[in-house]
């Protein structure tokens, strides 16, 4: 089986200089954990729940500079709006990694365990991007080929 069976070819992008407001919207609303962050229709990166929830926890330099402010966690919940302003440049992952629609699904399953991630922007030869592949697509494919195929 290839990614092209099972991909999303809707795939929801947002671009570098968006608000993580935006982001944090269409993650929430979409009920996804992540999206590709977009160049010229180039995924530069990919933004997550957990990029933009890691965000409004202290660097250790802020940590070490100010200790008591990271005590009170109502202060943790202003952060958040805080990170929401930024941009989604300021925070996004900028390591992606993609596969092509004919990429077998057990080969992006294992680059996606190996290289701990979730979710796969699927390119075109170009580099341009065509849709998403995520391991629940990857869960459903199998168990649906392993479990409602058979009889």
């Amino acid at each position: 089986m290839e990614v092209r069976q099972v991909m999303s070819p809707a795939v929801i992008t947002v671009s570098p200089d968006d608000d993580v407001k935006k982001a944090a919207s269409l993650i929430c609303l979409r009920k996804i954990s992540g999206l590709p962050v977009v160049e010229d229709n180039k995924p530069v990166g990919m933004i997550s729940e957990k990029d933009i929830l890691r965000a409004i926890y202290p660097t250790y330099q802020e940590f070490f500079e100010n200790p008591e402010e990271f005590k009170v966690f109502a202060d943790l919940r202003r952060r958040y709006g805080e990170t929401t302003n930024l941009k989604v440049k300021q925070i996004f992952s900028r390591r992606v990694i993609t596969v092509e629609p004919d990429t077998n699904l057990l080969r992006a399953l294992s680059l996606m365990v190996t290289k701990r991630v979730r979710r796969l922007p699927v390119v075109d030869k170009d580099g341009n991007i065509l849709g998403i592949v995520s391991q629940g697509d990857i869960h459903q494919a199998l168990f649906n080929e392993q479990f409602l195929i058979e009889k």
